[in-house]
């Protein structure tokens, strides 16, 4: 037994020398290895895209690895912004070299500020990190002071941040004695005419056929609404004949409140082809579901507005 004991710590010690013995020897091959590789200096790849920077580094045998990307707008996408070992270092051959790339600008979609308040247009504008350019005014007949009439560039489009977004206001009714061309669209035709000839304008009306509106209501007017008159202006409505019906389709719109911890006030706007009309405006709770039936003609999409801000539009 004590023979059998001895030998079995006899083989411990063996392979724990072997152990050790191979420990050392990995070591310092692999210094050898190591020390065998040459030093390269690190190449400067900032400002460059990154086809030139694998040339430039297969060169030097040194390897790339992508750590990011950032925005920058003072810097084309596709062009390294930054290098970690720096240029000027030398390191072992094969060593990695970090870099983090530019995505260029950041874009947003430009948000539809038409109908808003000026107050509203400016929160929607800074929350996506624009700016408000240019604000020029304008009268309008339909629109009262300090509601939003246009913008540029227009609504859905791709800028970058920053971006400065130009405004036409309303300042309500003109009052210098400039006359103005009411919004006839959906009105009674028997209407708008009476109008243009008691204001001594020359009006022409045209019967067509359309889905735009019922028969009897102007579907399309020149000049369109809120341009000027002068006593030289011809006026031409355009009136949905006795085959023309409103096309209109039942819809059903549900929204769900995103969530939050606190409540949000909710604006949903219709557009269509008969333009757009809010279908709901009111305070809800996070993860609220809103429901609500609608009647549509052609195409339409519902504009979504949390806290005045233009969130999405949602096509029907």
């Amino acid at each position: 037994m004590k023979k059998f004991v001895f030998f079995i710590i006899k083989c411990i010690v063996i392979l724990a020398i072997l152990a050790v013995g191979g420990y050392y020897s990995f070591n310092i091959l692999m210094s050898a290895f190591v020390k065998e590789k040459a030093e390269v200096l690190v190449p400067d790849l900032k400002g460059k895209n990154l086809e030139e920077c694998l040339e430039i580094l297969s060169q030097s045998k040194l390897a790339l690895i992508k750590e990011g990307a950032e925005y920058n707008q003072d810097i084309p996408a596709g062009i390294i912004i930054r290098q970690v070992p720096p240029a000027g270092m030398n390191v072992k051959e094969g060593k990695s070299i970090r870099i983090v790339i530019s995505q260029g600008g950041e874009t947003v979609y430009v948000p539809d500020l038409r109908g808003q308040t000026m107050r509203a247009a400016t929160i929607s504008l800074r929350t996506l990190g624009l700016v408000l350019g240019e604000l020029t005014t304008r009268s309008s007949m339909k629109y009262e002071e300090g509601i939003v009439l246009n913008q540029n560039p227009i609504p859905g489009s791709s800028v970058e941040k920053g971006s400065f977004v130009n405004v036409l206001m309303s300042n309500g009714k003109p009052t210098n004695g400039t006359v103005l061309m009411p919004d006839w669209f959906g009105k009674s035709a028997v209407e708008a005419k009476k109008w243009a000839m008691d204001e001594n304008y020359e009006v022409n009306v045209i019967a067509q056929q359309t889905t735009l509106a019922n028969p009897g209501e102007v579907f399309k007017q020149t000049p369109k609404f809120d341009e000027k008159l002068t006593s030289e202006t011809k006026i031409v409505f355009y009136v949905a004949d006795e085959k023309s019906s409103l096309a209109l389709k039942n819809k059903n719109f549900e929204y769900v409140v995103p969530d939050g911890k606190k409540n949000k006030r909710i604006r949903l706007v219709l557009s269509d082809e008969n333009g757009d009309r809010d279908i709901f405006n009111g305070v809800r709770a996070p993860n609220a579901k809103i429901s609500i039936p609608v009647k549509v003609n052609g195409k339409a999409r519902v504009k979504v507005f949390i806290n005045n801000i233009s969130i999405e539009e949602i096509d029907l």
